[in-house]
């Protein structure tokens, strides 16, 4: 494909001349690049930049990565649009529009689904596409200190911080995301719709920030992403086949904690209360029938797999 004077390419990642320009309109325009998680041998086939140059200069980009996902034991292949940005030389010249185009009819009727997180300064320009916008759900609990409701008498989870650059701690959280999605024995207790087949992506989140939010809980063999802010414990994910419970997880950070909110969709929604997920400057548009169950079902994409 050629618009005018500028080329297309699919393939950055192995060109090094290619990669660089293309992390460097990355860093100008979201202030992150994809350079260290390429150096750890974390950019796989999955993550696929759609890219305009002039010259040798990425000008304009549009990334696919192809995720798989278990919703409830069924397997589902989706795309998620990412890294959508346009130098801001050359913007105004429909780059962006020939890269999704380009993408949408490539991919059309070969995966279950097409979806992307756009901000609010193009809720018109997606359905021009076929997009819609879409609502997601978040499940959470509040302990108020009632009887009924208070965790303070519960027994707390042993939990272990991980220290990432301790030998032997990231590999062995790695071994246990990879056989908390390929194991044919595994009866996922705590998420309802998680990503598989793809370590890389939750190896650029470890890589991104979360490595710092990672525990290990001995007893019953599993690994949580989690952070507190102020009174709230955020539980991003939960890698492991045994079920956590909840109450007790917070429980563990301490006594001041007077709500948990999943970063996930739990397999047990019922012991939840859900609410409309709302992410300033974020709405999520989709294409296919088939995720339009992601709102009838009120369920979320995982955070850990947002790309």
């Amino acid at each position: 494909m050629k618009t005018d004077n500028y080329k297309f390419s699919a393939a950055v990642r192995n060109n090094d001349l290619l990669r660089d320009s293309f992390n460097k309109l990355t860093k100008t325009t979201f202030g992150f690049d994809f350079a260290d998680w390429y150096e750890a041998g974390g950019w796989g086939e999955l993550y696929v930049p759609y890219v305009m140059m002039d010259g040798n200069q990425v000008v304009s980009n549009v990334s696919v990565n192809r995720i798989r996902f278990d919703l409830g034991g069924v397997k589902k292949d989706y795309i998620q649009i990412g890294t959508v940005m346009t130098d801001e030389k050359y913007r105004g010249q429909g780059l962006n529009g020939k890269l999704m185009e380009h993408i949408l009819k490539e991919f059309e009727g070969t995966v279950d689904g097409i979806y992307l997180f756009g901000n609010d300064s193009v809720l018109n320009y997606y359905p021009k596409f076929g997009f819609r916008a879409s609502k997601e759900y978040e499940y959470y609990m509040v302990f108020d200190g009632t009887s009924d409701s208070s965790i303070e008498s519960l027994e707390p989870y042993e939990i272990q911080k991980l220290d990432m650059a301790q030998n032997g701690k990231k590999e062995a959280l790695y071994r246990e995301i990879r056989n908390y999605f390929t194991d044919p024995e595994n009866k996922n207790q705590n998420d309802g719709m998680y990503m598989s087949e793809n370590l890389r992506l939750y190896q650029f989140w470890m890589a991104a920030g979360f490595g710092d939010c990672i525990y290990y809980m001995p007893e019953t063999g599993t690994y949580v992403a989690a952070n507190v802010e102020g009174q709230v414990l955020r539980v991003e994910q939960v890698f492991g086949k045994r079920l956590v419970e909840i109450p007790r997880l917070a429980r563990s950070f301490g006594k001041g904690i007077r709500q948990a909110v999943l970063g996930y969709t739990p397999v047990h929604k019922e012991l939840f209360q859900v609410r409309e997920h709302k992410e300033e400057n974020s709405t999520l548009f989709i294409m296919g029938e088939d995720l339009q169950r992601i709102e009838e079902k009120q369920m979320m994409f995982p955070v850990l797999s947002h790309a």
